[in-house]
């Protein structure tokens, strides 16, 4: 049993063999990308219909994780290897293209992933040791490579050597630090950096007030975190009532609160 004052992965069990249903997002929807018309293949058969049952992604037999982006997909592999599949106009598949794939391909020099988190439109991977890798649409700074471009393979995240998991949200990124910090590093319209501010940045800010998180998640504008002691705090966006307080938004963390 893990220690739960400890950071840890909430994905530890090796997955193997890879299935995806129909809506890994949205299986054959098409899509405009300046101008071409685009066929989305996350599903990772190689087929662009939707399935109603799940079906193998073609050619992954030692998977180890795996993450769903807006319309792309990635798994680490047994040996820390990640093979990304999907829409890849912005490069978030780390082959050095930009174009989509049916099936997954392999990131481009990446062989020690323990973790990876498929974002908007951009992918991020812990590596064995603490650093964390990203690739893709880095507009808003979402690569934390402190150079606010994207990137069609891989680049080391600014200043963060002690990750143990990482959240790439839509525009947006987080990681939670052995010290039980959390940093994050992109676009920051609704507070979703957490440090207080509306500032955009390029490489990792400290959430602010946050020593005790265990676990992180991020989606779209706002982030959430697990405390040691079993509460959750978020941050960002919270139009839709996602931060789980009813405010609208906060940069900084605030409860979420008590179930009735």
């Amino acid at each position: 049993v893990a220690d739960a004052a400890q950071p840890q992965l909430l994905h530890q069990p090796v997955l193997q063999r890879l299935v995806c249903p129909f809506n890994a997002a949205l299986g054959g929807r098409r899509i405009r990308a300046d101008d071409v018309d685009v066929e989305l293949t996350q599903l990772g058969n190689g087929a662009t219909n939707n399935s109603s049952t799940p079906v193998d992604v073609s050619g992954v037999t030692d998977a180890a994780t795996i993450s769903m982006g807006y319309y792309h997909a990635c798994a680490t592999r047994g040996g820390g290897g990640v093979v990304c599949w999907g829409y890849g106009r912005y490069g978030q598949l780390g082959n050095g293209a930009t174009t989509s794939s049916g099936t997954p391909v392999t990131v481009t020099g990446l062989a020690d992933a323990t973790a990876v988190s498929s974002g908007g439109f951009h992918t991020c991977a812990v590596r064995n040791g603490g650093a964390v890798a990203c690739w893709g649409n880095g507009r808003f700074g979402q690569l934390g490579d402190g150079m606010g471009a994207n990137s069609l393979v891989p680049v080391t995240v600014a200043n963060l050597t002690d990750a143990v998991a990482v959240a790439a949200g839509y525009q947006n990124t987080c990681a939670l630090r052995a010290s039980h910090e959390v940093v994050c590093w992109g676009i920051n319209n609704f507070g979703q950096l957490g440090d207080g501010t509306n500032a955009d940045s390029t490489a990792p800010v400290t959430v602010t007030g946050l020593t005790d998180a265990i676990a992180i998640s991020s989606f779209y504008y706002h982030a959430c975190a697990l405390r040691s002691g079993g509460s959750v705090v978020c941050w960002g966006d919270g139009y839709n009532n996602q931060l789980g307080d009813g405010a609208a938004f906060w940069a900084t963390p605030q409860p979420v609160l008590a179930f009735p």
